[in-house]
């Protein structure tokens, strides 16, 4: 595909994204509704899906997108590190002066963007191993 080539509806990588596309709003979208276990029925579906259409829809991706997929994966984990960076010491300042209560929620938001982080240190290590 050249610079000036667009990317064709119905083709097979417009289709295999969509999938994933209809999977990630799926989920989310039952989850809003209090559905959890439809969630993630339709997740899983969606996902099969996609992954039986890579295999068989002749889905192909070059270095341009390899590109694009880690500037995307660089660029979402910077904002979620300077935002967590900024959220959580407020929140437990704000915390230590009782204008705030931790919630269930809140607390598993927090573990799971420490391992977030554990495991993206953990890649980080085994990456500068391998050079």
């Amino acid at each position: 595909m050249t610079t000036t080539e667009r990317i064709r509806i119905g083709s097979p990588r417009t289709t295999y994204v969509s999938l994933w596309i209809v999977a990630a709003l799926g989920f989310t979208g039952l989850l809003l509704l209090g559905r959890q276990l439809a969630a993630v029925g339709v997740f899983a579906l969606a996902a099969l899906a996609a992954v039986a259409y890579q295999r068989v829809g002749d889905v192909r991706f070059d270095e341009r997108d390899d590109e694009v997929l880690r500037t995307a994966g660089a660029n979402t984990i910077g904002t979620v590190g300077i935002a967590s960076a900024v959220v959580f010491p407020s929140l437990v300042v704000a915390n230590a002066l009782g204008y705030y209560e931790w919630t269930p929620f809140m607390a598993g938001v927090g573990v799971t963007i420490a391992a977030i982080y554990l495991l993206w240190l953990g890649t980080l290590l085994v990456a500068r191993a391998n050079r």
